[in-house]
């Protein structure tokens, strides 16, 4: 019959306890980690993170690819969506207004005729 291991999650706290407890009390590390049914090389490793990122290396850390994208609130989507319709307004005016510069332009042409180069003399 085999035996299952299951990787077993640690919390902050209990690392950070075990921790202390090896640096407050005179025990080994061997001992620490047979009374707390641990390995000595995990606490080992537990120490050197302790030491050099304080508890803060002690949390877990995310697992998996970072995503691309961020979420986005419903404040950031409302700001978004009123400064694409401010921009679409401003171009829907820009292009009535070149519409209008076309047709004069359009106009004119048919009232003065094309214009025709004049000769050098």
């Amino acid at each position: 019959m085999k035996l299952r291991h299951f990787k077993r999650k640690f919390t902050v706290d209990f690392k950070l306890r075990v921790i202390n407890y090896y640096l407050n009390n005179d025990v080994s590390m061997s001992k620490v980690a047979a009374s707390h049914n641990l390995l000595c090389s995990q606490i080992s490793i537990w120490l050197k993170l302790f030491m050099e990122g304080g508890s803060e290396a002690m949390k877990p850390k995310k697992k998996g690819r970072p995503s691309k994208m961020s979420k986005m609130t419903k404040k950031d989507a409302r700001k978004i969506l009123k400064k694409e319709s401010d921009e679409i307004a401003a171009l829907k005016s820009e292009l009535r207004q070149v519409k209008m510069e076309r047709d004069i332009l359009k106009k004119s042409l048919t009232l003065f005729g094309p214009s025709k180069p004049r000769r050098k003399q």
